[in-house]
């Protein structure tokens, strides 16, 4: 089975080789990641991230989901003597680069629990596969026609 959809701002393809029906785990999947686009978008003037960043909720009062990303967030910041910082000066509270890989890791995981195990998951550049061998091309920086490597997973 093979799926594209635009969520969060980009294409996320799906690909699930065992045999059967993935229709419904794939819409489960999708279903998640619009969820956690209406969740944390900062472009989203509804959305929890954009709430708090406004100071509301109360930070003791958010999603264990958004708790979840803002402590990985700051493991980051602690890691990187702050390089990486999801409080951004001028636009405020935007955790997307760490939205994206974290949210593409539980989409994986809806995907084992619905019984797949050879899948791959790609939402733009964030990958994750399993039951390999795949092989998964890495878009050149500089010049977005060219690949620079060819990883195997």
């Amino acid at each position: 089975m093979r799926r594209v959809e635009h969520v969060m701002g980009f294409p996320v393809s799906l690909r699930v080789d065992d045999e059967g029906s993935w229709e419904s785990a794939a819409d489960a999947l999708f279903a998640w990641l619009r969820e956690v686009d209406a969740r944390f978008s900062p472009f989203r003037e509804d959305s929890e991230v954009s709430r708090l960043g406004r100071g509301e909720p109360a930070p003791d009062r958010i999603s264990p989901e958004l708790a979840e990303v803002l402590a990985l967030s700051e493991r980051y910041r602690a890691d990187t003597g702050g390089a990486f910082d999801v409080r951004l000066p001028g636009r405020g509270l935007d955790p997307c680069a760490v939205v994206k890989g974290w949210s593409v890791q539980k989409g994986a995981d809806l995907l084992r629990a619905a019984g797949a195990r050879r899948f791959c998951l790609n939402a733009g550049g964030d990958v994750t596969a399993a039951g390999g061998p795949w092989r998964v091309g890495v878009r050149h920086p500089e010049d977005a026609g060219r690949l620079c490597a060819v990883v195997e997973l």
